[in-house]
């Protein structure tokens, strides 16, 4: 169990690492260059934009979430 639980933690930091890289800073990020500078606004911020931040918010959890249990289990 707590095997299975310490490889979902390796992947969620690792999703975590690369969708905070995704996201646009003041100089642009990696999102500008994968097409997330142009596109239909929504509320100043492109779709892409907030979905990547909704998914990133989601990854955010599950971490937090193993973090816990591997503490609890260990």
């Amino acid at each position: 169990m707590i095997y299975v639980l310490a490889f979902l933690h390796t992947i969620f930091s690792v999703a975590l690492v690369a969708l905070i890289l995704l996201h646009s800073g003041k100089g642009g990020g990696l999102s500008s260059s994968l097409g997330g500078g142009t596109g239909s606004t929504f509320s100043g911020t492109t779709i892409m934009e907030k979905n990547l931040t909704r998914l990133t918010l989601i990854v955010v959890a599950l971490f937090t979430i193993s973090t816990v249990a591997l503490i609890f289990l260990a």
